[in-house]
């Protein structure tokens, strides 16, 4: 049995995404083929939560030093922020944004609140920068520039563990319809006895825990817990995935809030006509674009479900005169949603299917003189192959790269 492929070779097999030094280290490109994974997996994670009552909302690259501070992050992330932009007409620092949290708070501030609003689910594929250690850069698994699949949910402090829940529940409705495997949930704790790094009344750690534990127990899944591993403001549920290296990456994360609401002032009208406080849940079911898409080229070493692969139907010309029909063909599929591209190169069908098999398209289809003739198609894939018409080719197609 052949070694795994890191998904760096995959990546570049497929064409995915390029790094240049000018543009800098750490700082991903991406190529046709890998925004068409990314929008996928984005038309699809939206509609669930459009389905899950989230709003979405797009917030700026960059953000005043005052957020940050507010947030804490200057305190406790500033290692791995980008340093600061200033320009001499402003007397103010600027930084790129390390994380869309402090964002969503400045959205629920931005109108007033009340307890029949909440629980108000925001939503964004926000861009982040962190500046990781040049010796920890690893392709699309660890970077500097990243898209986050991100959201907030703010809710009254009672509402929390039904929130977790549903949250959890949106996560493993992801993770099956991706068919992943193999994944394992973390509880990551305060450290009792390292409490500078964490803010907050212990009782109040205490209880976030008892309810994330809940939360887990409730859906039953099978969980370790760690301690020292929450976040500063509050504690979380890590989603543990081994990637091809064998290390051990977290691919998303469940955080319960209890600081920010205080921190920053947010408030909502409570049932008794008075100022509250909301918890917040932080989420990311698929994490980063880069280290989610990294994820699933090793797990699926390039072989794509149909409804992610770059190519649907790479369609292989025989000779240069039957290239003309391959792009009308393309053309039609293309028309009816289907991702197809026309193999370019020159020499035989062999020299051009086995430089196909690189891109690892989900099927393929020679076009020569009986094709075009007849217009009977072989269509092939995974060691499978159907004869069919243009027409019922279309039917089967939309059948097999349905989203889930």
């Amino acid at each position: 049995m052949s070694s795994p492929i890191d998904h760096r070779q995959l990546a570049d097999e497929m064409e995915i995404y390029f790094l240049n030094e000018s543009v800098g280290a750490g700082l991903p490109n991406w190529l046709p083929h890998g925004v068409a994974i990314r929008d996928s997996l984005e038309a699809f994670v939206k509609d669930l939560e459009f389905k899950g009552g989230y709003q979405r909302v797009i917030s700026p690259h960059l953000a005043k030093a005052d957020l940050y501070q507010a947030s804490g992050h200057l305190r406790a992330f500033k290692e791995d922020m980008y340093p600061p932009i200033q320009w001499p007409e402003d007397q103010s620092q600027y930084y790129l944004k390390p994380m869309n949290c402090p964002h969503h708070h400045m959205a629920f501030a931005a109108l007033p609140r009340s307890y029949r609003d909440l629980p108000l689910r925001l939503a964004e594929y926000g861009q982040v920068y962190r500046f990781e250690r040049s010796g920890s850069l690893k392709g699309l698994s660890r970077v500097r520039g990243l898209c986050q699949n991100d959201g907030h949910i703010y809710m009254p402090r009672s509402k929390s563990l039904d929130e977790v829940i549903s949250v959890l529940e949106l996560h493993e409705r992801c993770y099956r319809a991706l068919g992943l495997k193999g994944y394992r949930y973390r509880l990551s704790k305060h450290d009792p006895h390292q409490m500078q790094k964490f803010d907050g009344e212990v009782s109040l750690w205490q209880e976030s825990e008892k309810i994330l534990k809940e939360a887990l127990d409730k859906l039953n899944l099978e969980y370790f817990e760690a301690e020292g591993e929450a976040a500063f403001y509050g504690p979380k549920i890590d989603v543990q995935m081994k990637m091809n290296s064998g290390i051990e990456e977290s691919i998303a994360s469940v955080q319960l809030d209890f600081n920010s609401g205080k921190k920053f002032n947010l408030q909502f009208i409570n049932q008794d006509g008075k100022s509250e406080h909301p918890w917040i849940v932080h989420r990311a079911p698929l994490g980063s674009h880069e280290r989610f898409v990294a994820l699933l080229l090793e797990f699926y070493q390039g072989r794509l479900p149909g409804w992610l692969a770059p190519i649907q139907v790479h369609l292989i010309p025989v000779r240069e005169e039957h290239i003309e029909n391959a792009r009308q063909l393309a053309q039609e599929l293309r028309m009816q949603g289907v991702r197809a591209q026309v193999e370019m190169s020159q020499g035989s069908v062999s020299k051009k299917l086995l430089f196909s098999h690189r891109l690892r398209p989900f099927s393929y289809l020679v076009i020569g003189d009986k094709e075009i003739k007849e217009g009977v198609y072989n269509l092939q894939r995974s060691n499978m192959s159907e004869l069919m018409g243009l027409q019922e080719m279309i039917f089967r197609l939309k059948e097999l790269l349905k989203q889930p």
